[in-house]
Protein backbone atom coordinates (compact mmCIF):
# COMPACT_ATOMS: atom_id res chain seq x y z
CA UNK A 1 0.00 0.00 0.00
CA UNK A 2 1.69 3.09 -1.19
CA UNK A 3 -0.74 6.01 0.76
CA UNK A 4 -3.05 6.02 3.72
CA UNK A 5 -5.63 7.75 1.88
CA UNK A 6 -7.62 5.30 -0.39
CA UNK A 7 -10.43 5.45 2.43
CA UNK A 8 -11.24 8.82 1.99
CA UNK A 9 -13.91 8.41 -0.45
CA UNK A 10 -15.55 6.05 0.90
CA UNK A 11 -19.30 6.50 1.51
CA UNK A 12 -22.56 4.80 3.70
CA UNK A 13 -25.57 4.37 2.06
CA UNK A 14 -27.31 2.62 0.16
CA UNK A 15 -28.75 1.96 -3.60
CA UNK A 16 -30.94 0.21 -6.22
CA UNK A 17 -28.72 -1.61 -8.38
CA UNK A 18 -30.18 -2.07 -11.32
CA UNK A 19 -27.43 -3.98 -12.88
CA UNK A 20 -28.01 -7.07 -10.86
CA UNK A 21 -31.25 -9.62 -11.06
CA UNK A 22 -32.01 -12.57 -8.83
CA UNK A 23 -32.74 -15.80 -9.68
CA UNK A 24 -34.81 -18.17 -7.18
CA UNK A 25 -33.83 -21.58 -6.46
CA UNK A 26 -36.82 -23.87 -5.48
CA UNK A 27 -37.24 -27.68 -4.68
CA UNK A 28 -36.69 -29.94 -1.94
CA UNK A 29 -34.15 -27.65 0.45
CA UNK A 30 -32.03 -30.86 0.96
CA UNK A 31 -32.15 -31.26 -3.08
CA UNK A 32 -31.03 -27.57 -3.15
CA UNK A 33 -27.95 -28.61 -0.65
CA UNK A 34 -26.52 -30.95 -2.56
CA UNK A 35 -27.27 -29.37 -6.27
CA UNK A 36 -25.40 -26.07 -4.98
CA UNK A 37 -22.54 -28.06 -2.88
CA UNK A 38 -21.73 -30.04 -6.29
CA UNK A 39 -21.69 -26.54 -8.40
CA UNK A 40 -20.76 -23.17 -6.44
CA UNK A 41 -17.01 -22.92 -5.31
CA UNK A 42 -18.18 -21.46 -2.61
CA UNK A 43 -19.70 -23.22 0.88
CA UNK A 44 -23.07 -22.03 0.91
CA UNK A 45 -23.65 -23.84 4.30
CA UNK A 46 -21.93 -21.03 6.28
CA UNK A 47 -24.65 -18.70 5.14
CA UNK A 48 -26.59 -17.63 8.14
CA UNK A 49 -30.02 -16.86 7.28
CA UNK A 50 -30.45 -13.05 6.40
CA UNK A 51 -26.64 -13.19 5.22
CA UNK A 52 -24.97 -13.33 1.92
CA UNK A 53 -21.83 -14.87 0.40
CA UNK A 54 -19.83 -14.39 -2.72
CA UNK A 55 -19.44 -17.44 -5.18
CA UNK A 56 -18.98 -18.56 -8.70
CA UNK A 57 -18.83 -21.63 -10.93
CA UNK A 58 -16.20 -22.89 -13.05
CA UNK A 59 -15.96 -25.02 -16.25
CA UNK A 60 -14.06 -27.89 -16.12
CA UNK A 61 -10.61 -26.22 -17.10
CA UNK A 62 -11.39 -24.48 -14.07
CA UNK A 63 -12.28 -21.21 -15.56
CA UNK A 64 -15.02 -19.03 -14.07
CA UNK A 65 -17.70 -19.28 -16.01
CA UNK A 66 -19.84 -16.91 -13.52
CA UNK A 67 -19.39 -15.08 -10.82
CA UNK A 68 -22.83 -13.90 -8.36
CA UNK A 69 -24.16 -13.47 -4.72
CA UNK A 70 -26.16 -16.71 -3.01
CA UNK A 71 -28.32 -15.29 -0.71
CA UNK A 72 -30.50 -17.15 1.96
CA UNK A 73 -33.96 -15.75 3.26
CA UNK A 74 -36.50 -18.06 5.19
CA UNK A 75 -34.27 -20.90 4.54
CA UNK A 76 -34.66 -20.73 0.97
CA UNK A 77 -31.58 -19.97 -1.47
CA UNK A 78 -31.47 -17.21 -4.57
CA UNK A 79 -28.71 -15.83 -7.21
CA UNK A 80 -28.26 -12.55 -7.43
CA UNK A 81 -25.94 -11.68 -10.92
CA UNK A 82 -25.56 -9.20 -13.35
CA UNK A 83 -28.40 -9.07 -15.86
CA UNK A 84 -25.78 -9.65 -19.09
CA UNK A 85 -24.38 -13.47 -16.97
CA UNK A 86 -28.11 -14.97 -15.43
CA UNK A 87 -28.69 -16.43 -18.97
CA UNK A 88 -25.38 -18.48 -19.00
CA UNK A 89 -25.70 -18.67 -15.52
CA UNK A 90 -29.07 -21.07 -16.05
CA UNK A 91 -28.01 -22.26 -19.35
CA UNK A 92 -24.92 -23.77 -17.56
CA UNK A 93 -26.60 -24.74 -14.14
CA UNK A 94 -30.17 -26.18 -15.67
CA UNK A 95 -28.83 -29.92 -16.63
CA UNK A 96 -27.23 -30.36 -12.79
CA UNK A 97 -30.29 -28.61 -11.37
CA UNK A 98 -32.75 -30.97 -13.50
CA UNK A 99 -31.02 -33.92 -11.64
CA UNK A 100 -31.66 -32.92 -8.52
CA UNK A 101 -35.29 -31.53 -9.51
CA UNK A 102 -34.21 -27.65 -8.16
CA UNK A 103 -35.79 -24.86 -10.33
CA UNK A 104 -33.72 -21.79 -11.46
CA UNK A 105 -36.68 -19.22 -11.66
CA UNK A 106 -36.09 -15.80 -12.62
CA UNK A 107 -38.38 -13.13 -10.27
CA UNK A 108 -38.76 -9.70 -10.76
CA UNK A 109 -37.05 -8.26 -7.38
CA UNK A 110 -35.03 -5.47 -6.05
CA UNK A 111 -31.37 -5.59 -5.37
CA UNK A 112 -30.18 -3.26 -2.48
CA UNK A 113 -26.63 -2.52 -2.09
CA UNK A 114 -25.32 -1.11 1.30
CA UNK A 115 -22.01 0.47 2.19
CA UNK A 116 -21.73 0.28 5.77
CA UNK A 117 -19.41 1.29 9.13
CA UNK A 118 -17.33 -1.58 9.98
CA UNK A 119 -18.94 -4.35 11.89
CA UNK A 120 -22.58 -2.61 11.66
CA UNK A 121 -24.22 -5.89 9.88
CA UNK A 122 -23.87 -9.79 10.80
CA UNK A 123 -25.20 -9.62 6.99
CA UNK A 124 -22.32 -8.52 5.04
CA UNK A 125 -20.42 -10.51 2.44
CA UNK A 126 -17.59 -8.86 2.88
CA UNK A 127 -15.33 -6.11 5.06
CA UNK A 128 -12.61 -4.71 6.57
CA UNK A 129 -11.31 -2.29 9.41
CA UNK A 130 -12.96 0.53 7.93
CA UNK A 131 -16.34 -0.42 6.07
CA UNK A 132 -18.25 -3.03 4.80
CA UNK A 133 -20.48 -4.28 1.99
CA UNK A 134 -23.82 -5.99 2.56
CA UNK A 135 -26.78 -6.87 -0.37
CA UNK A 136 -30.13 -7.29 -0.04
CA UNK A 137 -33.70 -8.35 -1.52
CA UNK A 138 -36.63 -6.17 -1.56
CA UNK A 139 -39.71 -6.86 -3.06
CA UNK A 140 -39.86 -5.29 -7.00
CA UNK A 141 -41.96 -2.21 -6.01
CA UNK A 142 -39.75 -1.94 -2.98
CA UNK A 143 -38.46 2.15 -3.02
CA UNK A 144 -35.04 2.87 -1.94
CA UNK A 145 -34.12 6.39 -1.09
CA UNK A 146 -30.62 6.10 -2.68
CA UNK A 147 -27.94 8.04 -1.02
CA UNK A 148 -24.75 6.83 -2.93
CA UNK A 149 -24.14 6.44 -6.25
CA UNK A 150 -23.62 3.09 -8.36
CA UNK A 151 -19.72 4.30 -8.57
CA UNK A 152 -19.42 5.06 -4.95
CA UNK A 153 -20.66 1.08 -4.21
CA UNK A 154 -18.20 -0.75 -7.13
CA UNK A 155 -15.36 1.85 -5.46
CA UNK A 156 -16.06 0.06 -2.14
CA UNK A 157 -16.34 -2.71 -3.53
CA UNK A 158 -12.76 -3.13 -5.40
CA UNK A 159 -11.48 -1.45 -1.94
CA UNK A 160 -12.56 -4.92 -0.65
CA UNK A 161 -10.31 -6.91 -3.18
CA UNK A 162 -13.68 -7.49 -5.49
CA UNK A 163 -13.92 -8.16 -8.92
CA UNK A 164 -17.60 -7.90 -10.86
CA UNK A 165 -17.21 -10.24 -13.98
CA UNK A 166 -19.18 -8.40 -17.17
CA UNK A 167 -20.28 -10.29 -20.41
CA UNK A 168 -16.37 -10.69 -22.01
CA UNK A 169 -14.85 -12.00 -18.93
CA UNK A 170 -16.76 -15.32 -19.05
CA UNK A 171 -14.27 -18.29 -19.08
CA UNK A 172 -11.43 -16.01 -19.09
CA UNK A 173 -9.93 -16.10 -15.76
CA UNK A 174 -9.50 -18.79 -13.17
CA UNK A 175 -10.17 -17.85 -9.43
CA UNK A 176 -6.85 -17.34 -8.31
CA UNK A 177 -6.00 -14.83 -11.21
CA UNK A 178 -8.54 -12.55 -10.12
CA UNK A 179 -8.87 -12.93 -5.95
CA UNK A 180 -11.64 -15.17 -6.37
CA UNK A 181 -9.69 -17.71 -4.15
CA UNK A 182 -9.75 -15.80 -1.09
CA UNK A 183 -12.88 -14.72 -1.74
CA UNK A 184 -15.20 -16.71 -3.34
CA UNK A 185 -13.54 -20.51 -3.44
CA UNK A 186 -13.61 -23.21 -0.19
CA UNK A 187 -11.16 -25.44 -0.34
CA UNK A 188 -12.27 -27.37 2.76
CA UNK A 189 -15.91 -28.23 0.62
CA UNK A 190 -15.93 -31.25 -1.60
CA UNK A 191 -15.73 -31.48 -5.82
CA UNK A 192 -17.09 -28.91 -7.95
CA UNK A 193 -16.13 -28.88 -11.56
CA UNK A 194 -12.79 -27.61 -12.12
CA UNK A 195 -12.24 -27.73 -8.70
CA UNK A 196 -8.83 -30.32 -8.70
CA UNK A 197 -7.47 -27.50 -11.04
CA UNK A 198 -8.39 -24.37 -8.96
CA UNK A 199 -7.00 -26.50 -5.92
CA UNK A 200 -3.50 -27.30 -8.10
CA UNK A 201 -2.69 -23.84 -8.42
CA UNK A 202 -3.35 -22.46 -5.69
CA UNK A 203 -1.34 -24.48 -3.43
CA UNK A 204 1.72 -26.25 -6.79
CA UNK A 205 1.14 -23.21 -8.74
CA UNK A 206 3.87 -20.54 -9.56
CA UNK A 207 1.88 -16.98 -9.54
CA UNK A 208 4.31 -14.65 -10.74
CA UNK A 209 0.89 -12.33 -11.94
CA UNK A 210 -0.68 -10.10 -8.96
CA UNK A 211 -4.78 -8.91 -8.74
CA UNK A 212 -4.50 -5.61 -7.64
CA UNK A 213 -7.03 -2.59 -6.95
CA UNK A 214 -5.61 0.45 -7.91
CA UNK A 215 -6.82 4.30 -7.16
CA UNK A 216 -5.21 6.70 -9.54
CA UNK A 217 -5.54 10.71 -10.00
CA UNK A 218 -7.83 11.30 -13.16
CA UNK A 219 -4.35 12.03 -15.58
CA UNK A 220 -2.94 8.64 -14.72
CA UNK A 221 -1.80 6.92 -18.03
CA UNK A 222 -2.65 3.54 -17.80
CA UNK A 223 0.61 1.50 -19.80
CA UNK A 224 0.86 -1.67 -21.01
CA UNK A 225 2.56 -3.12 -18.27
CA UNK A 226 -1.00 -2.84 -16.03
CA UNK A 227 -3.57 -4.74 -17.61
CA UNK A 228 -6.84 -3.50 -16.82
CA UNK A 229 -10.00 -5.85 -15.87
CA UNK A 230 -13.58 -4.78 -15.63
CA UNK A 231 -14.56 -1.51 -14.77
CA UNK A 232 -12.71 1.83 -14.64
CA UNK A 233 -14.80 3.93 -11.22
CA UNK A 234 -14.50 7.81 -12.29
CA UNK A 235 -15.09 9.06 -8.74
CA UNK A 236 -14.47 13.36 -9.36
CA UNK A 237 -10.46 13.41 -9.17
CA UNK A 238 -10.00 9.69 -9.21
CA UNK A 239 -10.41 6.38 -10.67
CA UNK A 240 -10.42 3.12 -8.96
CA UNK A 241 -9.95 -0.09 -11.14
CA UNK A 242 -8.67 -3.66 -10.97
CA UNK A 243 -5.90 -4.82 -12.66
CA UNK A 244 -3.17 -7.28 -13.09
CA UNK A 245 0.33 -6.85 -12.97
CA UNK A 246 3.64 -8.60 -12.85
CA UNK A 247 4.97 -9.19 -9.34
CA UNK A 248 8.27 -8.15 -10.28
CA UNK A 249 7.05 -5.12 -11.88
CA UNK A 250 4.77 -4.09 -9.03
CA UNK A 251 7.68 -1.75 -7.24
CA UNK A 252 7.76 0.12 -10.43
CA UNK A 253 4.60 0.35 -11.32
CA UNK A 254 3.83 1.57 -7.52
CA UNK A 255 6.29 4.76 -8.00
CA UNK A 256 4.75 6.78 -10.07
CA UNK A 257 3.34 9.57 -8.55
CA UNK A 258 0.03 9.75 -10.38
CA UNK A 259 -0.49 6.01 -8.44
CA UNK A 260 -2.30 6.99 -4.86
CA UNK A 261 -2.34 3.12 -3.64
CA UNK A 262 -2.24 -0.09 -4.72
CA UNK A 263 -3.86 -2.71 -2.80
Amino acid sequence: MKKDTHYNFIKHGSLLIEEFKVILLTGAINKVDEFLQGQVTSDHRNIINGGCQLSSICNHKGQVISDFFIIKSDNKYSFIIDKDLQDILIKELTPFAMLHRVNLQKINSSVIGHISPSKSSEHSYCGNDEFEATISIKDENYINNDSISYENWQAANKLLGIFFMQLEDTSKYRPIEINYDNLRVSFDKGCYRGQEIVARMKYLGVDRRKFCTFVVQQNHQVTNKIKVIGKIINLDTLRVFNAIVKRDEFDQINNDPEVISII
